[in-house]
């Protein structure tokens, strides 16, 4: 049988298939309100029609696709074991004990800050703002009332490092997605967010210091907070030998051990502790590893605070990234990206326009579409070559799709995160969104590094425009 000719693609086409593909994820994320797995899917299904159409043969489309999945297969291996380390930390008492005694030093002096500080701990121990938002955060709320400090101001600072700690977490799930579709190392995402994060978060404990000046009142409803910290306590043994596997992953994750070992040795740790000082039986404990943790303690603020990790829990993220990287290895195969990215050339062939067209598209992405996951997709599989011309490392690529697509979700009124937030704190989203002073720094921040240079860390040794690009990090 004659193989048929394969036509070659142009601008003209390819925007027009974007946009129709972009359409389709619109409609089902913004309109229907639907997780984004199926409309990536139908997306996915009116590029392979689109390849029809190009006579781009079905071999080559598979071997696209799989091309693209299989790179980032380690990637998933790491989502399910985070997924089985926080079901063995939470059952063993690690995540609980570094709650209590944060909350423990709460101070209603320093209101503000504390409370920016602890949700930014709780964020990075468990990897969900939601669950940070939807407990501490909570209880904040009410002390805060108390204090006579304005609703929005509260909880502007419980968004601000409930989002922190999202972000920055190895155990969140945008943490990962993100260096997935970026294909960057895990860890090297995380170390590369510093440059960005943490400024952002020093920004946030000052204003937040500042405006905390002016409450003085310190006769404080401590009942919310009190209530939390009884209910982990009557939960769990306490004991300071559960933070060992605590400073044993940051040493692990310091000295560059590889992520897979890192994360298995982090999630049986916690095994063992749930068993030693749990006094828990080894089924319940590779129970917890698998199905996560339940919370049975009666008091529904902690019981919401516990329930949660475990293998199963990650089944989610596991299908969402398939079919972006689904989605993904058939952009490349048309060559769809390979166009729209040569008419970008003149505003990406430089650091400074690349990384600023990666931030503003995830921005507008993820406000417009109200999803952070299509918001750092899209951008990622647009200009990752580009990252790959200029010798800058794919960390600072994944760093960027965080920056803005991670960062904007809890200011959109009808985006997941910003209904969530509104309505669990009780706080409109534009009442909170003047002091959501990391969501405002982190993008500054971002356009000074790609400026000066500064945390923009670039790979292979080769001669460029006349100069020696180094690995390093400015």
């Amino acid at each position: 049988m004659k193989r048929r000719t394969e036509k070659e693609g142009n601008f003209t086409s390819s925007i027009i298939i974007m946009i129709l593909a972009i359409a389709v994820l619109l409609i089902g994320v913004v309109i229907l309100k639907r997780d984004p797995h199926i409309p990536l899917l139908c997306s996915t299904a009116l590029i392979l029609l689109y390849a029809v159409y190009l006579g781009v043969p079905w071999a080559d489309m598979r071997a696209s696709i799989v091309k693209s999945i299989s790179e980032s297969i380690e990637a998933i291996l790491i989502i399910c074991l985070i997924g089985m380390t926080v079901g063995s930390w939470i059952s063993s008492g690690i995540v609980p004990m570094v709650i209590y005694y944060g909350l423990e030093i709460f101070s209603p002096k320093w209101f503000l800050v504390s409370v920016l500080f602890l949700c930014s701990i709780m964020s990075l121990v468990t990897g969900s703002s939601w669950t940070t938002i939807g407990t501490i955060g909570v209880a904040f709320m009410g002390v805060g009332y108390g204090l006579g400090i304005p609703s929005g101001i509260t909880a502007g600072a419980i968004v601000c490092g409930a989002f922190f700690g999202d972000k920055q977490s190895p155990m969140s799930d945008s943490t990962n997605f993100a260096a997935a579709v970026a294909k960057t190392d895990l860890y090297k995402h995380v170390k590369s967010m510093v440059f960005t994060n943490e400024p952002a978060l020093l920004v946030s404990l000052v204003v937040f210091f500042v405006i905390g000046l002016r409450y003085g009142n310190t006769n404080v409803d401590y009942t919310q907070v009190n209530l939390i910290m009884e209910g982990l306590e009557g939960a769990f043994h306490f004991n300071i030998l559960l933070l060992l596997p605590l400073v044993l992953l940051i040493i692990l994750i310091a000295k560059k051990f590889p992520a897979i070992p890192t994360m298995l040795i982090a999630a049986f740790s916690g095994t063992v502790f749930t068993v030693l000082i749990q006094g828990r039986s080894l089924s319940d404990a590779l129970g917890f590893m698998h199905q996560g943790y339940t919370g049975n303690t009666g008091i529904e603020a902690v019981d919401t605070l516990l329930t949660r990790g475990g293998l199963n829990s990650m089944t989610g993220t596991i299908t969402l990234m398939m079919m972006s990287l689904m989605l993904a290895g058939a952009l490349e195969r048309t060559g769809v990206m390979r166009h729209l990215i040569a008419k970008t050339a003149r505003f990406t062939d430089k650091r400074f326009g690349l990384i600023s067209t990666t931030l503003v598209s995830t921005l507008c992405l993820g406000y417009f579409a109200a999803d952070p996951y299509l918001a750092m997709l899209l951008p990622a599989n647009a200009l990752g070559q580009k990252y790959d011309e200029q010798g800058i490392d794919r960390c600072v690529l994944s760093r960027t799709l965080e920056d803005g697509g991670t960062t904007i979700c809890p200011v959109v009124p009808w985006g997941t995160n910003g209904i969530y937030c509104a309505a669990t704190l009780g706080v409109p989203v534009m009442q909170y969104m003047p002091y959501y002073i990391m969501g405002i720094a982190t993008p500054i921040i971002a356009l000074l590094c790609a400026a000066t240079g500064i945390g923009i860390k670039y790979v292979n040794k080769e001669k460029k425009g006349g100069k020696h690009i180094k690995e390093s990090t400015v």
